[in-house]
């Protein structure tokens, strides 16, 4: 056999391998689903920390994520922890700095996410108003 015509052959198998990844995937998501969104409601039985959870993206610091979720970073911390434990986040994949998790659940699938926290209000300017 010439290497051209290994280098195909190669090339197919890979391709066969990875479509029948992607299947494997699919049906794992279908079996999977009522299993990982019990966990996901028990995990994350409060609104605070489902806004923790779906703030946690990998590249946010736990001060960011504070800001974000108006959570006090120690609870950030330590449910990121708790977490970790539990498999539902991981080290982040998508940044080199040590520490930072990554969520693996997106929780709008699960009909869990998370309601969005208005920002604080700015004082209003006494000036501006009208009598």
């Amino acid at each position: 056999m010439t290497k051209d015509k290994q280098e195909v052959t190669e090339l197919g198998v890979l391709e066969e391998i990875a479509a029948s990844l992607r299947e494997v995937l699919l049906l794992t998501r279908v079996v999977a689903y009522p299993s990982v969104k019990q966990t996901l409601e028990t995990l994350l039985d409060s609104p605070e920390k489902r806004r923790v959870y779906d703030a946690t993206d990998g590249q946010r610091s736990t001060a960011q994520i504070q800001e974000l979720s108006r959570v006090n970073t120690r609870f950030v911390s330590e449910w990121g922890q708790e977490w970790e434990k539990m498999g539902i986040v991981v080290q982040s994949r998508t940044s080199d700095i040590k520490g930072r998790r990554e969520k693996l659940f997106d929780l709008a699938l699960f009909g869990l996410a998370p309601a969005k926290v208005e920002a604080a209000k700015e004082p209003e300017d006494q000036e501006s108003k009208v009598e």
